[in-house]
């Protein structure tokens, strides 16, 4: 009995009993198996293919933790005019990043940043129907997280089977990683010009100066360049980064991060490297279908009051003078709702 029964689990179960059941010829033992074997082994396949497109590749937990993108350079010894390396990054820990330009980042990129685990789905359904009206893509939903994913480890081409990817990605790092880290790493490896990479080649390239002592006019004018760093450069299209940079402003003032006279002076309150000075008139309507990406009709009456004006005499040597109140960054955790 024990014999015969073995004999007849082995029969079941050997490869060549499967292959008689794919070639439909497995007998009364078989029954139904040739249709329903051919349609369970295809399934089989097809469900190992998915999930090896999906995760195959992907980082696990001790990778997330271990990771930490170098620095490029010697920031002692780097000469702007004479560049030796095609991507320039210097890393900067969060403590050595100015909260205004943390500030400005999270709430024109994220600004639920942290109430999310990594994926806004409001954001993308309002996207969807955004670029449904449009008839093409247009606007991403992007989170910090979800573009950490993407910058650190997936390629940037945009295709389904990547955003797929990043959602779970995006959802793995969130679960591995504090909001600090997060935000960390992503001020650390975002793109800000070509060849600029983190928040500290920024500062240096763009102002001369660390990424520590940034102020609030430097700090959104970084943070207008990141929907498009390479075409928004202020060396090149300085008008074109101010009106990116009002955008930032008024989402600060309209969440109450800063005050009108702080949202004034940020207009006309920063220097870039070399001298460049902005100019001293107002930008400028919507004049190139690259800003008109980021820019929507919105209702006069609920725009805050941001005029040009002139700065004091003693805020471009003195910033801190309209620094924002040491509660900013804990206004920005608490917020539940989009602005």
């Amino acid at each position: 009995m024990t014999t015969s029964n073995s004999s007849q689990e082995g029969r079941r179960f050997s490869p060549t009993f499967l292959g008689k059941i794919l070639k439909g010829n497995a007998g009364r033992a078989g029954g139904n198996f040739p249709l329903v074997g051919k349609i369970l082994f295809v399934v089989f396949l097809l469900c190992g293919g998915v999930y090896l497109l999906l995760f195959a590749g992907l980082p696990d937990a001790e990778e997330i933790k271990s990771y930490q993108p170098p620095s490029t350079v010697n920031p002692d010894r780097l000469n702007w005019n004479r560049r030796t390396a095609d991507s320039i990054r210097i890393w900067a820990s969060i403590k050595r990043i100015s909260p205004l330009l943390q500030k400005a980042v999270i709430i024109s990129e994220d600004d639920v940043f942290y109430q999310h685990d990594g994926i806004n789905f409001e954001m993308m359904k309002e996207a969807f129907r955004f670029n449904v009206e449009k008839g093409r893509y247009v606007r991403g939903a992007s989170t910090i997280t979800m573009q950490l994913a993407r910058n650190a480890f997936l390629h940037k081409r945009k295709t389904l089977l990547r955003k797929a990817r990043e959602l779970i990605l995006a959802r793995r790092l969130e679960k591995n990683l504090s909001k600090a880290r997060i935000l960390e790493l992503y001020l650390n490896i975002v793109e800000w010009g070509d060849g600029i990479y983190g928040a500290e080649a920024a500062a240096r390239y763009y102002f001369g100066k660390s990424a520590a002592n940034l102020n609030l006019a430097e700090a959104t004018l970084l943070a207008g360049m990141l929907p498009n760093p390479k075409y928004f450069n202020p060396f090149k299209r300085l008008k074109s980064v101010q009106r990116m940079q009002h955008r930032v402003i008024w989402l600060m003032q309209n969440a109450r991060e800063i005050t009108p006279e702080q949202a004034q002076w940020a207009q006309t309150g920063f220097a870039l490297r070399g001298g460049v000075l902005p100019p001293e008139t107002a930008a400028t309507p919507v004049d190139s279908l690259e800003e008109a990406k980021y820019f929507e009709p919105t209702p006069s009456e609920s725009i805050p009051t941001i005029l040009p004006s002139t700065p004091p005499a003693d805020s471009l040597t003195k910033p801190d003078s309209l620094a924002v109140s040491d509660s900013s960054m804990e206004n920005c955790r608490s917020r539940n709702s989009t602005i």
